[in-house]
């Protein structure tokens, strides 16, 4: 994330989005104030996320969890539709949303893509695991603990997604981007720090050639998919961005699985051809 960062506050600095000038002028520069409450609101939501998945795959098998990420696009319609008209006419956020209007075809493709997306991950998981002892007693209204923390983190996706869309709005993209990044290096680092797990021992890891590159190539297609995602969100609902990032993700995978790595299609058809008739409506 740190240099992530600080290529794109360079970035900035080269296309203009940010000067180097007088005090006066690099404060007119930054961005507005609504900028810096979505930024700051988004990246401590993202925190309570990343904590969220952590402890749910902790807890539970990824089989029992991954497949509750389907989930993510009904949440954000959920969001859309009940809780944005009430942050317009209280806070002024969220207008957009509260003003939208969805096709009923349109919502009947979000629930084809999330139900689709749920049976191909169920699937692609395998077969039914025993459950233990342990991880019968940590069953909380019929599921495991962890897929109630990713059912939660679907539901505060439905909030960083408005507010995404709101810095991106005050001050576009990249330059989101690049504040995005720094204030996520300042409290993955920071905390990294105050725990005392930053060692010198544990930087020279990062010396390697090896991890030099594979730093790097995640570097690059983390911030070709982020700045596409953002790009994505001004142009469009978070509802179809997230209901064909989802539903896509799962159904690519699936099918590579099937192509490159010889799996089954066994149980796999069905939520493909569901996932594929949402996609196709979701478009018209």
């Amino acid at each position: 994330a740190l240099i992530q960062g600080v290529v794109a506050i360079f970035y900035c600095f080269q296309s203009g989005d940010l000067q180097l000038g007088t005090a006066a002028e690099m404060k007119a520069a930054l961005p507005p104030k609504a900028f810096w409450y979505a930024a700051i609101a988004a990246s401590v939501l993202n925190s309570v996320v990343k904590t969220l998945e952590t402890k749910a795959f902790a807890e539970s098998d990824i089989s029992l969890c991954a497949p509750f990420l389907a989930f993510d696009p009904v949440m954000q319609f959920v969001v859309g539709v009940a809780i944005m008209p009430i942050a317009c006419s209280m806070m002024g956020v969220g207008c957009d949303d509260a003003k939208s209007s969805y096709p009923p075809y349109h919502v009947t493709s979000i629930m084809c893509i999330a139900y689709g997306a749920f049976l191909l991950g169920q699937g692609a998981s395998g077969a039914p695991k025993k459950v233990s002892n342990k991880a019968s007693e940590k069953l909380f209204f019929g599921l495991p603990r962890g897929s109630w923390y990713i059912l939660l983190n679907c539901v505060i996706y439905g909030f960083t997604s408005r507010l995404d869309k709101v810095a991106i709005k005050s001050a576009g993209k990249t330059l989101y981007y690049a504040y995005g990044r720094l204030l996520m290096a300042a409290t993955t680092l920071g905390g990294s720090v105050a725990s005392g797990g930053m060692t010198m021992r544990e930087i020279n890891k990062f010396k390697t050639p090896t991890v030099m590159s594979l730093i790097g190539a995640i570097c690059i297609s983390d911030a070709i998919y982020m700045l596409s995602l953002y790009q994505a969100f001004a142009w469009i609902s978070p509802v179809y961005v997230t209901a064909i990032k989802r539903g896509g993700g799962i159904l690519l995978s699936s099918l590579l699985g099937v192509m490159l790595f010889n799996e089954s299609m066994a149980g796999r058809f069905g939520p493909i051809v569901t996932i594929c008739f949402g996609v196709t409506f979701l478009c018209l």
